[in-house]
Formats: structure tokens, C-alpha cells, sequence
């Protein structure tokens, strides 16, 4: 799931990271891997607080509070990690991140970009949900999960 989410950031990323004269070719890298990072950071904070739901008007409004707190997290680190200056971060963030949330909101989050790849922003979160109430590892959700939840 993971390494989907990084082609769909090399996809989008191109311009914005890997063409830019504001990022040195040494971290092109580093830089997709903290946008992967910012992004999942907050996608699997809000599945785990129930907000997951709202993952959809994140990935179509860039002014979205949860999209906000992804390009922010992202800015600051590239800022802190790479040297990149303040405002090429933002640059960087603001392109960036939306597009990656609209094609993952969309379907479109295939190696090739077309909606065939199946893989979204309701794969991730179904994914992490299934993560974070599989209480005991068994990769499946049932009894022991629930009694494991509630501490019986």
C-alpha cells in the first residue's frame, strides 16, 4: 500500500519536487518520502479518532483543516531536513499534496494513474481501520478483537 502511495507521489511529484531547481537532486527522494509521510500521519490519525469519513473533503478542498495539517507537517520538515526555503516549501506543498489527495480521491492512485489500479483513499482507510480494530493480529476482524478491545 505503501510503495502505491510513492508512485502516486513520483507521479504528481515530477514537477513540483524532481524538476524543481529549488530541491537538489539528492533529495528528491527524501522529499516524496516526507510527503508520504505527512500524508499518512494524518490519514491515520483521523481513522483512528473516527474522522475518516472526512478524508473526502480533504482530498477535494485544499483548505481542508486535515489537508492544511498534511502540507504544514510536510513544509515544516522539508524545511528542517533538506534546507529548502520557506516559501519553495510552500510552493512544493501546495501543489503537491493536493494533487496526490484529488487522484487518491478519485481512483486514480494506479501505476499507471488510471482508475484501474484500485488503489484510493478508501483502500488506505480501510486498510488502517482494519489495522487499528484488529486488536489481536490475526489480520482478521472478530471475537477475539472485540474481547480484546474491551479488555475482556
Amino acid at each position: 500500500m505503501f510503495d502505491q502511495l510513492i508512485q502516486v507521489l513520483q507521479q504528481h511529484g515530477k514537477e513540483s519536487v524532481i524538476n524543481n531547481a529549488d530541491v537538489p537532486n539528492e533529495y528528491n527522494e527524501g522529499v516524496l518520502q516526507e510527503a508520504n509521510g505527512s500524508i499518512m500521519n494524518v490519514i491515520t490519525d483521523m481513522v483512528a479518532n473516527g474522522q475518516g469519513h472526512q478524508l473526502a473533503a480533504a482530498a477535494t478542498d485544499p483548505n481542508h483543516q486535515a489537508a492544511q495539517l498534511m502540507q504544514n507537517g510536510f513544509v515544516e520538515n522539508i524545511m528542517q531536513k533538506f534546507g529548502i526555503n520557506g516559501a519553495a516549501a510552500q510552493s512544493i506543498a501546495a501543489s503537491l499534496i493536493p494533487a496526490v489527495l484529488s487522484s487518491l480521491a478519485n481512483g486514480q492512485g494506479g501505476a499507471s494513474g488510471s482508475s484501474t489500479g484500485g488503489f484510493s483513499l478508501d483502500t488506505i482507510t480501510s486498510v488502517l481501520g482494519k489495522t487499528a480494530l484488529d486488536k489481536d493480529g490475526d489480520g482478521k476482524l472478530g471475537l477475539g478483537d472485540i474481547t480484546k478491545l474491551f479488555g475482556a
